[in-house]
């Protein structure tokens, strides 16, 4: 009986995928609604102010197997510029982006078309690869953080270290070429690829297939995840408390649930070290790293006079 009823349940998901009468994404696990929001968010933060709404203008599906589903979602920005976003959050949240040049697929040359069907299709491997990827999480866990040090430093990780001496030839001369910042990978890892006949992994797994006795079901759990994915991404987007995050060296993020206006560092003697002035962000970067060794305070005030404290350690 449950064979049947599961024959049912996947010619039912077939027909509605073909019909497009289900209103919900069951292969992305980053939907198109989830993605526009992180893009609007890189955007806005690229050019320093809150830009109009950015528009999908291709979301690659045609360079995945069979064309069934979608790797990443190309948003452009009315102000200029462009950013690619994953739709998948096992590979990183920003594949790469211009600050002036509006994308447009029907103009891509083949160097540009073979990278970003590169992308996609490590992205659409890395789905099936059992594997945590920590960097990943930790990006799309903290994406303001993730996004200003993609803006300053997109090669500052070490997927470059990865690329072979050609490939790094070719994706200098397609940032050249084009004024774009393409990332050297889209996943942290290299992956098992059957279409190439290598092996980087031992333990690939296909994810088990989870019972549903009700179709009905099958959609109620989809929406109620796809809810939950959304009000993460939100908090993640925009944070309701002041946070500090450490990147590394000396180099702290700091986010408040407003507009900053200005900051000051203070050494714990009470020195002023450091004062800025901002417009429109709630992200102040902080770099102590050629300070001396010891403790600091760091004295946000925001748009509503509020201010807000951190304590920073070198």
């Amino acid at each position: 009986m449950m064979k049947y009823e599961g024959k049912i349940l996947r010619n039912a998901l077939a027909g509605l995928m073909m019909t497009g009468s289900l209103g919900i994404s069951l292969a992305e696990t980053v939907s198109q609604k989830e993605a526009s929001k992180v893009a609007q968010s890189f955007l806005n933060q690229m050019h320093g102010e809150v830009t109009a709404p950015a528009k999908m203008v291709w979301n690659g599906r045609n360079l995945t197997t069979s064309r069934l589903f979608a790797p990443f979602y190309v948003y452009n920005s009315p102000k200029g510029g462009f950013v690619i976003i994953s739709a998948e959050n096992k590979a990183y949240p920003v594949l790469g982006y211009s600050r002036t040049e509006t994308f447009n697929k029907d103009r891509l040359g083949e160097e540009e078309k073979k990278w970003l069907k590169g992308m996609a299709r490590e992205i659409e491997l890395v789905r099936y690869d059992s594997r945590e990827p920590s960097e990943a999480i930790t990006a799309w866990g903290h994406l303001p953080a993730f996004i200003t040090q993609t803006l300053e430093n997109p090669y500052g990780g070490n997927a470059l270290d990865r690329l072979s001496e050609e490939e790094r030839d070719v994706l200098e001369q397609i940032d050249r070429r084009n004024s774009w910042v393409l990332m050297p990978r889209s996943v942290e890892y290299a992956i098992y690829d059957p279409q190439e006949g290598e092996v980087y992994l031992d333990d690939i797994t296909l994810p088990e297939e989870k019972p549903f006795s009700l179709f009905e079901d099958f959609v109620a759990l989809i929406k109620e995840e796809e809810a939950a994915r959304e009000q993460i991404y939100e908090r993640r987007l925009n944070p309701v408390e002041s946070t500090a995050t450490f990147l590394g060296g000396g180099h702290y993020e700091l986010f408040i649930p407003e507009g900053a206006v200005m900051m000051r560092l203070y050494s714990l003697t009470g020195s002023l070290e450091t004062e800025k002035y901002y417009s429109h962000t709630s992200s102040i970067p902080i770099n102590i790293e050629h300070m001396p060794s010891g403790y600091y305070v760091a004295m946000v005030l925001g748009e509503n006079g509020e201010i807000h404290s951190f304590k920073l350690g070198r």
